[in-house]
């Protein structure tokens, strides 16, 4: 089975076993943008924290943020860990990105000049478009890469912008897909690809040859 047919295969296959409408809910633009720096080594309910400490003091915004010192926005994302290293980080993204026009970009350059920011690499870069700026540009990240190469479709060691361009090169240029794909890989890592993976819950179970290795492996040894 080709790279096309196997990436479409999957989809189907996610989609059809969870449903992941809405899964990045946020109040506007300027949210996602600093969700997209908050969740960066942490887990998603400290984000919500710490959103709903910047949304009580009306700092949900990137001009609010730029008018927020630093060590004072510190203190508001404390619940969203390495919170001194992430305040910088949203103050430089704010000081670039409030007043952005976006028509001055392809969408090559915009990544290109995301990337240039301080605290964004290339998955912050991908979210931000994707799911900030409505722009199709597929996320990689690492519940993606152990999906993926445990179906055998990447490498582990495969280099990020290449695994996205992977996606990107097989699947509709489609925003709303991108979203929905990205969701589906996040859910099925979280709920059956786990590191310590729960194979029969799988729903690419007959697709995975680490899965079918894993799980005879693991009725022996039991």
């Amino acid at each position: 089975m080709g790279n096309r047919l196997i990436i479409n295969k999957i989809y189907e296959l996610l989609a059809k076993q969870y449903n992941n409408d809405n899964w990045w809910k946020a109040d506007s633009i300027d949210e996602v943008i600093i969700g997209a720096i908050l969740t960066q080594n942490t887990n998603w309910n400290n984000v919500e924290k710490a959103i709903a400490v910047l949304k009580e003091n009306g700092l949900c915004s990137l001009a609010g943020i730029t008018k927020t010192k630093e060590e004072d926005l510190a203190e508001y994302i404390k619940a969203s860990g390495f919170f001194k290293v992430k305040a910088k980080r949203l103050k430089a993204v704010a000081d670039s990105l409030y007043m952005i026009n976006l028509e001055k970009y392809d969408n090559d350059e915009l990544r290109a000049f995301l990337l240039s920011i301080h605290g964004i690499g290339n998955e912050t870069a991908d979210t931000i478009m994707l799911y900030g700026y409505n722009l199709p540009s597929f996320v990689i990240n690492a519940y993606t890469m152990r999906i993926y190469s445990r179906i055998g479709i990447i490498n582990k060691k495969d280099k990020y912008n290449q695994v996205r361009q992977l996606f990107m090169d097989n699947i509709s240029k489609d925003i709303e897909l991108y979203k929905i794909y990205h969701a589906l890989i996040v859910t099925n890592a979280k709920e059956a690809c786990k590191v310590k993976p729960l194979c029969t819950k799988c729903p690419l179970k007959a697709l995975c040859k680490f899965g079918s290795d894993y799980e005879n492996i693991d009725s022996k040894s039991k």
